[in-house]
């Protein structure tokens, strides 16, 4: 039911406001990690939705987010609540050349539940597709929506990964079996770009790729 009243705000709505501006976050991108649309976040922090009735997954997305407890973020106690909490803040970078001279575009979150096993968290980096960047083909990741790449960057080799690297002075994405063929295609994700036609050279790693999020 819409908020109508000029009582005070309940303190847990404030918190959420709160620990967004302690984080640097618009609504826009705090909805967006927490998986739901920037109205419903405006919604919240004024009121108008209680946490309490969001659904299991944007409640759980909205803590994780937040770094804080299903307990702060609903205004009540909630039993083995501890989502293991405070989050990675991690750069995102739209291009190579942002990548190159290390300013990011924005940054995110990663809670740490979904640190990928071995990575060096220092190391990872969101990079965002589609962009100035080469791809093959055959990447288990979409290249024509826009999605974060969670990548590693550090030229780390394991079978069956897909990996950043470098060709002919251009970014690129590419998987394992890439580097093991005698001629290798790489297309633009951008249309300045241009595709590259490798036979024999192959790309040089420069990082792993740990995961991806399609963003709405």
């Amino acid at each position: 039911m819409p908020r109508t009243s000029k009582r005070p705000l309940p303190r847990h709505v404030l918190r959420i406001g709160e620990r967004r501006r302690e984080l640097g976050l618009t609504q826009e991108e705090l909805a967006r990690m927490a998986g739901f649309s920037t109205s419903l976040m405006a919604k919240i922090e004024r009121g108008a939705v209680d946490p309490k009735t969001l659904s299991a997954q944007y409640l759980v997305g909205l803590a994780r987010a937040l770094g804080l407890t299903l307990s702060e973020v609903m205004g009540e106690e909630v039993p083995g609540d501890d989502l293991g909490s405070v989050p990675f803040t991690l750069p995102v970078y739209t291009s190579p050349e942002e990548l190159e001279e290390g300013k990011p575009a924005s940054r995110a979150f990663l809670a740490p539940a979904e640190l990928p096993r071995g990575a060096v968290v220092e190391r990872l980096a969101f990079l965002e597709v589609p962009g100035r960047w080469l791809a093959t083909l055959d990447l288990p990741f979409p290249t024509a929506r826009r999605v974060w790449v969670l990548t590693e960057l550090r030229p780390l080799l394991q079978p069956q990964a897909v990996y950043l690297g470098k060709a002919q002075g251009y970014a690129a994405f590419f998987p394992h079996e890439a580097l093991e063929r005698d001629r290798l295609a790489l297309y633009p994700l951008h249309p300045d770009l241009p595709t590259l036609w490798l036979a024999e050279e192959r790309p040089e790693v420069l990082g792993l790729v740990r995961g991806w999020r399609v963003l709405h």
